[in-house]
């Protein structure tokens, strides 16, 4: 049986559609897991902003181009 596993890319991607969907701003989302900037290594606090400024760029492009052609654009 072949693993279907979504990929963190494909991950990252449904993410910043449902967070367009529900119209969650990432960073609220952040702030309600409780997540603590403060206390987390650098490196990981780097990595996790990369990601966060992929998912808030996503967000905006579905918002202007819509969910079938913001990749596109």
């Amino acid at each position: 049986m072949a693993d279907n596993k979504p990929s963190d890319s494909q991950l990252r991607l449904a993410l910043a559609q449902f967070l367009f969907a529900q119209n969650i701003d990432i960073e609220t989302l952040y702030r309600a897991l409780g997540a603590d900037l403060s206390t987390a290594e650098s490196e990981a606090v780097s990595h996790m902003a990369g990601i966060i400024d992929g998912i808030t760029l996503a967000t905006s492009k579905i918002r202007t181009h819509g969910l079938d052609s913001w990749a596109k654009n």
